[in-house]
């Protein structure tokens, strides 16, 4: 099994997969848009990797830090959720974003993400609520928290979730009053 691979990004395809070069051999990998936005084309690149093995082949997914290769981990465990649907997921939010949906059971959120419906999603949701407080996204989590809680609030008002996704991209981590009034500001 490939834990990590270090090299150079020889090749990024849009498609979601990069090819790194390392002591002279190519290993084609593939990530979610969230990490393959912070490759580029010749720098020196270091990832955590998941290798798939399946009778016919083995895939390398690549992350960022092990903290994304714990939720993909997670996500594979789920019932009826394979490797490239997590990987679609992890295209979709962000690893705390994720975390925070799961915690609040928006199911409409996770939802938003191409392939991935309404049941799958309470699934989802059913199966890991609770279940990924061992998956540290190196952030804060009390502002994980106020971030969920923002939104809860925001809601309340009356906010729809789409707007409140947008708007709570813009809000730097705080405490709730201070995240609530940005919140606010960005959705004025």
């Amino acid at each position: 099994m490939i834990g990590w691979l270090s090299g150079t990004i020889r090749d990024i395809d849009p498609a979601g997969i990069v090819l790194l070069e390392t002591g002279g051999v190519g290993y084609e990998i593939s990530m979610s848009l969230q990490t393959l936005c912070k490759m580029k084309q010749g720098e020196r690149a270091e990832l955590s990797i998941h290798t798939h093995v399946r009778e016919d082949q083995i895939t390398l997914f690549g992350f960022a830090n092990g903290s994304e290769r714990s939720m993909f981990r997670k996500l594979t465990t789920v019932s009826g959720i394979g490797a490239r649907m997590a990987l679609n997921l992890m295209s979709g939010m962000a690893t705390d974003e994720f975390i925070t949906a799961i915690e609040s059971a928006d199911d409409l959120a996770i939802a938003r993400t191409p392939g991935i419906g309404k049941k799958t999603a309470q699934r989802l949701i059913l199966e890991l609520q609770g279940k990924l407080g061992s998956v540290s996204t190196g952030s804060d989590p009390a502002a994980s928290n106020h971030h969920a809680e923002v939104r809860s609030a925001l809601i309340n008002l009356g906010y729809k979730p789409a707007q409140l996704d947008a708007a709570l991209k813009q809000v730097e981590p705080a405490d709730f009053e201070t995240m609530f009034r940005a919140a606010l500001k960005a959705l004025g």
